[in-house]
C-alpha cells in the first residue's frame, strides 16, 4: 500500500513539472543560429576540414527533404578576400538536411545539423581568408535567415 503512495506522489510530481514547461512556439520560418565553427587536420590525404554547426527552429516542422525529388535545403555561399575587397567565390556545394523524423511538430521543431568542408582545394587556389554564408529553404519555400562562419584559412 505504501508503494502505491509513493507512486501516485510521484506521478502527481511529475505531471507538475510537466505542466509548467513552457510550450516553445517556433516561426513557421526556419531559423539558424550559429554553434560552433572548427578546422580540424584529418588523418587523410584530403588534408585539413571545416565543420561549421548550426541549430535550428521550425514552427511547423517542415525543415528538410523528404525523398530525391527535394531540391538541396542548405544552400552555401562562399566569399574570399582580394585587395580587401569581399568577392564571391563560384558556386559551393549546396546540402541536403534530412526530415526530422518521430519528432512532434505541434509547436514546432528544433535541432543542430552539421557540414564538412575540405579546405585544400581553397588553399590550393592561392585563397588566403575566406568565409561561408548560409541559409535554408523549407519545404514550405520558408526562406531562414542567413548566418554567416568566422574568417578562417588566414
Amino acid at each position: 500500500m505504501k508503494s502505491f503512495v509513493k507512486i501516485g506522489i510521484g506521478m502527481l510530481f511529475l505531471s507538475g513539472l510537466l505542466a509548467c514547461q513552457e510550450d516553445k512556439n517556433f516561426p513557421d520560418v526556419p531559423e539558424l543560429f550559429y554553434r560552433d565553427f572548427q578546422i580540424v587536420e584529418t588523418n587523410q590525404d584530403r588534408g585539413p576540414i571545416a565543420i561549421w554547426k548550426l541549430g535550428f527552429t521550425d514552427g511547423d516542422g517542415n525543415i528538410g527533404v523528404q525523398n530525391d525529388k527535394d531540391s538541396n535545403n542548405f544552400i552555401v555561399i562562399g566569399y574570399h578576400f582580394v585587395d580587401g575587397k569581399v568577392i564571391p567565390l563560384p558556386k559551393l556545394q549546396d546540402y541536403r538536411i534530412p526530415a526530422s523524423e518521430n519528432v512532434s511538430s505541434r509547436n514546432g521543431i528544433e535541432g543542430e545539423f552539421k557540414f564538412e568542408l575540405e579546405l585544400n582545394p581553397y588553399k590550393s587556389s592561392g585563397i588566403d581568408s575566406m568565409y561561408l554564408e548560409g541559409y535554408v529553404i523549407d519545404r514550405a519555400f520558408n526562406q531562414s535567415n542567413s548566418i554567416q562562419t568566422p574568417v578562417f584559412l588566414e
